[in-house]
């Protein structure tokens, strides 16, 4: 939000914010916490299955488990500081302080990145054996509908919000799709039977695991940048999706068996090209400080 912005529409977007706020508190880490058993219990039933028809992916399934039960955790609690975060800045927010909207759209990025992440396992291990709706959808909700709020309440003219709606949902999608990439490279990486010797085409995984999640801290480092409307923000974005798009491009030409580091390659691309486009720069810098 901005000084600019209805008094009414400041009152709604503060209200979602706060109530976002509270389930981030006291909703996200419980629902992240129940969703670790049920996977791992899968997992496991998978890995004793693997083991004893001397498959060799049980070794990088063991190594799963641990990742997953320390991940949605992570999220979980990374949830709560953030929703304390959204709570203590819900003045500022109000008044329209610039640095305050930046650090919103952080918060609130948290457990939308979190869900995101925490999707594919329990789709992969619980939803392919009971189905049902995945509790990290819920998860992804309760930040998204705020964080996106947030950058349409602001004043501007429509072309000004399809910017603003297009590079921080790439960001958001980029950076969720980085950190999963590298949990993934992480786990093919260091669970390798063959560890610490690097089978044929496993020393890319470090490359990986570690670019990708380098590229993650950079996307979420330019939401917070670009939303508090500085123009590092630009220059921190567009390095984040050019670290994303080499080392996921690369990890993908090496380790062709999933798509997934292609995909997170394109998103990095999208993220260069927006920064690059003499319109989006324009409409992203112009009205931005130092």
């Amino acid at each position: 939000m901005s000084l600019q912005t209805n008094p009414n529409t400041k009152k709604i977007v503060l209200a979602l914010v706060i109530i976002a706020a509270l389930l981030m508190i006291a909703v996200v880490p419980f629902t992240a916490f129940k969703m670790v058993n049920p996977i791992l219990n899968y997992q496991i039933e998978r890995i004793e299955k693997f083991t004893a028809e001397g498959n060799p992916s049980a070794p990088l399934l063991t190594l799963t488990t641990w990742l997953v039960s320390f991940f949605y955790p992570f999220w979980g609690t990374m949830s709560v500081i953030g929703g304390i975060a959204l709570l203590a800045i819900a003045k500022p927010l109000y008044e329209g302080k610039a640095w305050s909207r930046g650090l919103a759209l952080l918060s609130l990025a948290i457990p939308s990145i979190g869900g995101a992440y925490m999707i594919v396992p329990w789709m992969n291990f619980v939803g392919s054996k009971e189905g049902g709706f995945p509790p990290a959808v819920i998860i992804m909700m309760i930040g998204l509908i705020p964080y996106f709020t947030i950058l349409l309440a602001d004043k501007g003219d429509l072309k000004q919000k399809l910017v603003d709606f297009f590079v921080f949902l790439m960001l958001g999608v980029s950076a969720a799709e980085n950190f999963a990439n590298g949990h993934a490279a992480f786990r093919i990486l260091y669970g390798h039977p063959k560890r610490p010797l690097f089978a044929e085409g496993i020393s890319i995984t470090y490359f990986g695991w570690l670019g990708l999640w380098a590229a993650f801290g950079l996307l979420a480092a330019a939401i917070y940048n670009l939303g508090a409307r500085k123009k590092s923000g630009w220059y921190i974005a567009l390095i984040g999706g050019a670290v994303a798009c080499l080392v996921s491009g690369a990890t993908h030409y090496v380790r062709h068996a999933t798509l997934d580091y292609l995909y997170g390659s394109l998103m990095g691309l999208s993220i260069v090209v927006m920064m690059l486009v003499p319109f989006f720069k324009k409409r992203l810098l112009e009205a931005y400080s130092e």
